[in-house]
């Protein structure tokens, strides 16, 4: 999926050490893209599991939000969680498709259009 390695190369360049993990998922596979050393450590490889499981229904999901809200909304790109510590994002490519990515929260703080522009990476892969 050639959104994943954008997205890799743009919050890498704009996020640099704030950058968590990022996880690209289609119906067939999942993958680790990026996974700081860090968070590796403190992670185990079933609670990543879980967060991509949940990734993916997130994106299932996706047309259900468009339902939801009016015609003028468009469709759903990108759902942010905001923690205290992390921001979690999973850009929507299609159902079931997509790419998972986590920033420590202070990535937030010090970039401005962060969302924006990564979202329009996925906005182009969509067109």
């Amino acid at each position: 999926m050639r959104v994943a390695t954008q997205l890799e190369e743009f919050f890498i360049e704009r996020a640099d050490e704030n950058l968590r993990s990022i996880i690209k998922y289609d119906h067939a596979e999942t993958e680790v893209v990026y996974l700081r050393e860090d968070v590796a450590a403190r992670h185990p490889p079933e609670k990543l599991e879980e967060a991509v499981d949940d990734s993916v229904m997130e994106s299932l999901m996706a047309p259900v939000y468009g339902d939801i809200y009016t015609d003028n909304h468009g469709n759903l790109t990108c759902m942010v969680k905001a923690f205290e510590n992390v921001i979690e994002m999973n850009f929507v490519v299609d159902d079931g498709v997509g790419a998972a990515v986590a920033l420590d929260a202070s990535a937030m703080a010090e970039t401005r259009g962060l969302v924006a522009d990564a979202r329009a990476i996925v906005l182009e892969e969509q067109g």
